[in-house]
């Protein structure tokens, strides 16, 4: 159960990278160079392209534009070769291929609609995928059509691991994996907004709040406003908000305090302890903000 709930997070969280990518690959508004090594530095992390790829962001007097854009096709080549990767264990497909293996041990936990929106995903995924291997080239934009696909029915799945559970021990493992990764993925990512500047755009800045799932809510609260303030109170500190670190934070420490009743549960009291809800004048501070 812990996971099938890492699983489901993580290829909700690596479709809507590499969507991320494509869109800014093949946006009419060219993205700025903050951005690009935002979005490069996330990539390889998360394991989507090569680490040795060529950078898609240094400028240089000796590099025209038509070489930058020569290289941020490499770069679009590798994140397409990736998406279906049985060999890498950081691929979309292949976490969707756990996500499945995990389900199919857990026959009897999950409801036969959970079920078969999993093995749908799955199929369609990997039969959107194998366009690759019938066609001369495999477009960003049917890359695109494969990962929208893919999102609408990770939805489906999270929406049957939320509503149609039962609230027991095995619910709460699942509930644990999926706060565990969103919140190593969510932190990382935005580290390294800040560390390359790039929620210091405009791109970038829509970017973030795209990959936390937040662009509705903020834009409802702070209309069109780019303030790093507003961000990092929406993003991170916001208990409201079920995409903020502190929110997920938050509801990762009352998950472990539901399991502590356990046998098990004194082994759970150090990791308790690493979600503790900061003191509010520290908070601020580790964001460099």
């Amino acid at each position: 159960m812990y996971w099938l709930g890492r699983y489901t997070e993580r290829s909700e969280n690596m479709v809507r990278l590499v969507r991320l990518c494509f869109e800014a690959l093949n946006s009419e508004t060219p993205a700025s160079q903050n951005l690009w090594a935002w979005l490069q530095l996330m990539a390889q992390r998360e394991g989507l392209v090569p680490v040795g790829l060529p950078a898609t962001h240094h400028t240089y007097e000796n590099k025209t534009t038509a070489h930058m854009s020569s290289r941020r096709r490499v770069f679009e080549r590798a994140l397409i070769t990736g998406l279906n990767d049985g060999k890498h264990s950081t691929s979309v497909g292949y976490n969707l291929r756990a996500l499945h293996q995990a389900a199919s041990s857990l026959r009897e936990r999950l409801s036969p609609e959970h079920w078969n929106a999993i093995v749908h995903c799955v199929d369609q995924f990997s039969a959107d995928c194998a366009l690759t291997g019938s066609q001369r080239e495999f477009s960003a934009v049917q890359a695109l059509q494969a990962l929208d696909a893919a999102s609408s029915a990770l939805a489906a799945i999270t929406g049957a691991q939320t509503d149609r559970m039962t609230r027991d021990d095995g619910w709460q493992l699942l509930s644990i994996g999926r706060h565990v990764e969103r919140l190593n993925f969510l932190s990382a990512s935005l580290a390294r907004g800040f560390e390359t500047r790039s929620v210091e755009t405009e791109g970038g800045f829509e970017a973030m709040l795209a990959l936390f799932d937040s662009t509705i809510t903020f834009h409802a609260q702070y209309q069109q406003s780019r303030d790093i303030a507003a961000l990092t109170d929406l993003l991170v500190l916001d208990l409201d908000n079920p995409r903020s670190l502190a929110w997920v934070a938050h509801t990762l420490r009352g998950r472990l305090a539901k399991l502590a009743g356990s046998p098990a549960g004194e082994r759970l009291t150090k990791m308790s302890q690493i979600v503790e809800k900061p003191a509010p004048d520290k908070a601020p501070s580790n964001l460099g903000v």
